[in-house]
């Protein structure tokens, strides 16, 4: 009985122990279809999705990068992608503040214009004819004869002016500025007129001619006291050189002409400030432009003041273009025992310049 019963229960255990294995067999079939059909679906809902879906490339927006004073160069070399470097440029992006357009180091800012200027004046040669110190003269010539209503030269004309700055140090700058111009004029003289070493003399109703020749150019340091992105202020030291030549002809001076011609050379110190007012798309920027300078020594005082708004559009790599407009007043007086000489250039102004 016992030996009938064995075979019997290792049949049964067999057979459990068969099911078993079949069973976890299946589980595990089952599980890895459920996991490939969950990665197969994730795989259709992904390439399905309209925000991931890949696509060419139209447009990279440049990296965020802080903003400079300067406009850094492009690197050399083929790129497919515009790199950060234009981000002042891009159509759309704006850059986060105003930037003045600054020259560096072994920089030119060279610039030209136009001053519409009034010519106003006086001379006095000889300073005190006749009558003597005391009193200055029969009829006061020692005040001197003005040169729009008694030489006759006009009293409005288009004088060119030019500037060159090389910038040789981070704050230091060398410039030469200048202007120039001849006026011609002819009439019959408002007043009572002396004029030369002879005392030409000319009355009422005596014509004359005259030419009027003035160059004025300054040579000088300036030094950046203070430089930001948004402002500026420079202090400058010029020597200054003036030239004036007059020549005046009369109906009754036989002929002969008589001619004033003398130099001066003075100094001339100022400031000039600069403040960004507004920032184009383009990357121009709008700023006040004002300078004023006082003139002295060898008998000389005047001034050189300008007052008006620039406007400078980057071009690359630190070069730029700007064109600037508003009054300038420059004038010089100079008295000595023997003349005494008041001329004055003033009106509205224009000037194109490059920096590169």
């Amino acid at each position: 009985m016992l030996r009938s019963k064995n075979p019997t229960l290792l049949v049964c255990l067999a057979f459990v122990v068969s099911v078993f294995f079949a069973g976890a067999a299946r589980g595990e079939q089952s599980e890895d279809l459920s996991q490939k059909n969950i990665k197969t679906s994730q795989v259709s809902t992904l390439a399905g999705s309209k925000d991931l879906r890949p696509k060419a490339i139209t447009k990279v927006k440049p990296a965020a990068m802080p903003w400079s004073c300067a406009y850094p160069c492009a690197p050399r070399g083929i790129t497919k992608v515009m790199p950060a470097y234009g981000v002042p440029y891009a159509t759309g992006v704006q850059p986060t503040d105003c930037v003045l357009p600054t020259a560096r180091v072994g920089q030119w800012d060279v610039s030209g214009g136009i001053l519409f200027a009034r010519l106003r004046g006086k001379i006095a040669w000889p300073r005190y004819p006749w009558g003597g110190a005391g009193w200055g003269g029969w009829w006061g010539w020692s005040d001197g004869t003005n040169l729009n209503d008694g030489l006759q030269l006009p009293g409005h004309m288009a004088v060119p002016t030019w500037s060159v700055k090389y910038q040789f140090r981070p704050h230091w700058a060398l410039r030469y500025s200048g202007l120039g111009f001849e006026a011609n004029g002819g009439g019959q003289p408002s007043d009572y007129l002396m004029f030369g070493n002879w005392q030409q003399f000319s009355g009422f109703g005596q014509s004359v001619q005259s030419k009027y020749q003035h160059g004025y150019h300054r040579l000088g340091l300036l030094y950046d006291a203070m430089n930001t992105c948004k402002s500026s202020v420079k202090v400058f030291a010029d020597w200054v050189h003036a030239d004036d030549r007059i020549e005046v002809a009369s109906c009754i001076s036989c002929g002969q002409n008589s001619v004033f011609s003398k130099s001066t050379d003075a100094a001339i110190s100022g400031i000039e400030f600069q403040k960004c007012i507004k920032t184009a798309a383009n990357g121009g920027a709008l700023s006040w432009d004002c300078k004023a300078g006082a003139i002295f020594l060898d008998d000389v005082v005047g001034w050189d003041v300008q007052a008006g708004a620039q406007y400078a559009i980057p071009l690359n790599c630190g070069r730029s273009g700007y064109i600037k407009g508003g009054y300038r007043l420059v004038e010089l007086k100079k008295s000595q025992n023997d003349y005494l000489l008041n001329n004055a250039v003033e009106g509205g102004f224009m000037e194109f310049g490059f920096i590169f």
